[in-house]
């Protein structure tokens, strides 16, 4: 028996459409078309039969998940279903693709309701002859729009889950930030004078605060809801990133990494990945109570038209992330069920984990279209191979800002008006506009900042905003500030990652957005791009 096992929804679901194509043989069992009908009328999913892309017999669930009345639907073309052209067009194209390769289907997919909301669903089909096509298909779909929310709380409590494991190795990378900090804080002053030596003590702070402003954009990253960003991603490094924030977490396990060096690039969400690459590194850490090694490589992969692999797979070009562990290993009763959500081996309310990880894994790297191999034997540890596909874009063209001095930073002399609590960041953000030539106004809340812009309004050019504050938080002092001046010029200012509600801003009139900590050559260029564009 082969001890290499695929997770694939296809072959599962392969075989509960040949089951209901089954229906359709029930003249076997000596039954009559009335009574066919009543079984079919009385199913719980929605039932179609479709030819020529036009809908015909329709079952009572079908019309009651898309909110139609009982027989209204026949006759119909099967664009009235979708929203949007480009989506009728990829369903079609890839139902009708497997069911000349296979002569079944499945995919997911929206379709659009009466009333105009959407239903979220898992559509199979398959041919009734597959020897004469022009018999038309039958279609089942099954509402999953449930099942989407709980993948995506279970991912949340996933990340929660990862986050609790990977505490201590995060205050272990902080404190060490922190101490040198503090360490060449300590050294400039022991002589302030040594003008060389305290430039030098400056620019190792400022890089300690750049790494430590790139691990707090991880995590917020990490930490956010399911929305996916898509960019071109160097795996390599990702794989790097995860190994770093991890190797304080387990001292007594050996890391090793071997990665390619041109590996390809991908297309993917950048948090969604880092997620896939921890959580495999965990859960092989936790496959081993004591001392152990884990091995990491990347590698390129060109997958053929004959490939081996007992599922469907696009050929092209695919980068493949190995994580393998010295651990207990898994027989194939385990390997069958370790992406299923909750499962674990550990045993009810173990401290190591809720079974959350592996599942939320292969939801990741299914949503990027690519899959997972597992390989494992009892005692023999386990090897996980995430393949996923190559982007088109062979090289990311680094995008490097000039240094400059301050000699050299563009100066103004407009008011800005900067709103914000802390004191700290007030006493800084004033001194960087004094030193930049601007004339700087301070609120430190939202009700204060309106009623300084509303005085004021005529002469500030630009409102710099932090979007939590007492009494009247960034968002609804943002909405009275356009109230008073619709083309009030906005800079969101805050030390969360970009989400939904600050790309909301952007879309309702804020011209920007900078995330602190910021330099104050970063901030004075985010000014001038703000000041100097003509709205």
């Amino acid at each position: 028996m082969k001890n290499t096992y695929q997770v694939n929804d296809i072959d599962v679901d392969t075989r509960d459409l040949n089951a209901h194509k089954k229906l359709f043989d029930l003249n076997e069992q000596d039954l009559t078309p009335g009574e066919m009908k009543i079984i079919l009328d009385s199913s719980p999913v929605g039932i179609t039969l479709v030819k020529n892309r036009v809908l015909g017999w329709t079952n009572d669930a079908f019309h009651t998940m898309l909110g139609y009345e009982p027989d209204t639907l026949k006759g119909k073309k099967v664009r009235i279903l979708y929203a949007d052209q480009k989506e009728y067009e990829r369903v079609g194209v890839d139902l009708y693709s497997h069911l000349d390769r296979f002569g079944s289907s499945l995919l997911e997919t929206r379709l659009l309701r009466k009333d105009g909301t959407m239903l979220t669903c898992m559509l199979r089909a398959s041919r009734l002859d597959i020897k004469d096509p022009s018999k038309g298909i039958i279609v089942v779909i099954t509402d999953i729009s449930e099942l989407k929310l709980l993948q995506i709380q279970l991912q949340q409590a996933q990340k929660m889950e990862a986050i609790g494991v990977l505490a201590g190795g995060i205050s272990h990378d902080f404190n060490n930030i922190l101490m040198g900090i503090q360490g060449h804080l300590s050294l400039m002053q022991i002589d302030l004078s040594a003008v060389e030596k305290v430039a030098a003590h400056s620019k190792h702070i400022g890089r300690l605060v750049k790494t430590a402003a790139e691990l707090t954009s991880r995590l917020l990253g990490f930490a956010r809801g399911g929305k996916y960003r898509i960019s071109v991603l160097n795996v390599n490094e990702l794989v790097a990133m995860a190994l770093d924030i991890f190797k304080s977490t387990r001292k007594d396990i050996t890391l090793h990494k071997v990665f390619e060096k041109a590996i390809y690039l991908v297309d993917a969400d950048q948090s969604q990945l880092e997620q896939v690459f921890l959580n495999l590194l965990i859960n092989a850490s936790q496959a081993m109570s004591g001392p152990g090694e884990i091995f990491v490589t990347t590698q390129n992969l060109f997958i053929g038209e004959d490939h081996p692999y007992p599922f469907e797979v696009h050929p092209g070009r695919y980068i493949k992330v190995t994580v393998k562990d010295t651990g207990i290993g898994m027989d194939m009763d385990i390997q069958k069920k370790i992406f299923d959500p909750f499962f674990s081996t550990k045993g009810v309310g173990h401290k190591k984990g809720r079974g959350l990880g592996l599942s939320t894994v292969f939801g990741i790297v299914k949503n990027h279209k690519g899959f997972i191999l597992v390989e494992s034997e009892k005692g023999r540890g386990a090897s996980f191979q995430v393949c996923l596909p190559a982007s088109d874009i062979n090289d990311i063209k680094a995008i490097k800002e000039e240094v400059r001095t301050f000699d050299q930073v563009q100066k103004g002399s407009e008011t800005i008006l900067l709103v914000d609590d802390e004191e700290e960041i007030v006493n800084v953000g004033r001194n960087f506009l004094e030193k930049l030539g601007y004339k700087p106004l301070i609120a430190r809340n939202g009700l204060e900042a309106v009623e300084i812009f509303r005085t004021y309004k005529d002469q500030i050019s630009l409102v710099v905003l932090d979007l939590i504050m007492p009494r009247m938080d960034g968002k609804q002092a943002f909405l009275e500030i356009k109230e008073i001046k619709a083309d009030a010029k906005i800079l969101i200012s805050t030390g969360y990652a970009v989400d939904d509600k600050i790309e909301g801003f952007l879309n309702q009139g804020c011209h920007g957005f900078i995330q602190k900590p910021f330099s104050i050559n970063d901030f004075a260029r985010a000014l001038r791009k703000i000041l100097d564009k003509v709205i």
